[in-house]
């Protein structure tokens, strides 16, 4: 006897074969890095005591800060002064797209995929130390050690969100590795603002 397949049989199993494409395509999905939302992004530079190990607040202290706009830019004309022998507590605080405060609270949440590198300077004018709490080495807050003058430079700040297990290949060395691309994933931020290291008669810095 001769089976006869319906209209209606063939439209459902259409939609079933529809269905099952889908869900395989759901299971398996490309490869993406999320990426945070941010609005502006602001870097403080605030004078801190440095006694060889740790910082203590000073009153009266050099503060200098920038802010940047969602494009990554200061504004015009923007030229920082930070002085040899201090020492700077660099903290960066971020907004998210909606303007509200605290973005960078999540590159500590997410410590494990985000990593800060601070570039542009000439060989030996600063050191820099990762100083986030519970020791997540992220590079929101972090101690700027400014070791001798420098004519003026353009100081490049990188937030890297990384892909899924390279952070374990980066150590505190990398702090200005100009080779960080190498380190797999794309960038939340990419500021840039001129920097001038002058003289200062008092040496605040590390020993």
């Amino acid at each position: 006897m001769k089976q006869f397949i319906s209209m209606h049989s063939v439209t459902v199993l259409s939609l079933a074969a529809l269905l099952s494409l889908a869900a395989c395509s759901k299971d398996d999905p490309q490869p993406e890095i999320p990426q945070e939302e941010i609005g502006s992004a602001t870097l403080t530079f605030t004078e801190v005591e440095w006694d060889g190990t740790e910082a203590h607040d000073l009153e009266g202290g050099q503060v200098e800060k920038v802010t940047f706009d969602q494009q990554g830019l200061p504004p015009v004309g923007t030229h920082l002064h930070l002085h040899a022998g201090k020492t700077y507590r660099l903290t960066v605080a971020a907004t998210d797209f909606a303007g509200r405060e605290g973005a960078e609270q999540e590159f500590l949440e997410d410590a494990d995929v985000h990593q800060f590198f601070f570039l542009g300077a000439p060989e030996g004018v600063w050191a820099y130390q990762y100083a986030d709490p519970d020791n997540k080495r992220v590079g929101v807050t972090g101690y700027l050690h400014v070791l001798q003058p420098s004519e003026a430079f353009v100081l490049n700040v990188i937030l890297r969100h990384l892909n899924k297990g390279v952070k374990a290949g980066i150590s505190e060395a990398d702090w200005n590795n100009p080779q960080y691309t190498r380190f797999s994933g794309e960038n939340d931020l990419d500021l840039n603002v001129e920097v001038h290291i002058v003289e200062d008669d008092h040496d605040h810095g590390p020993h």
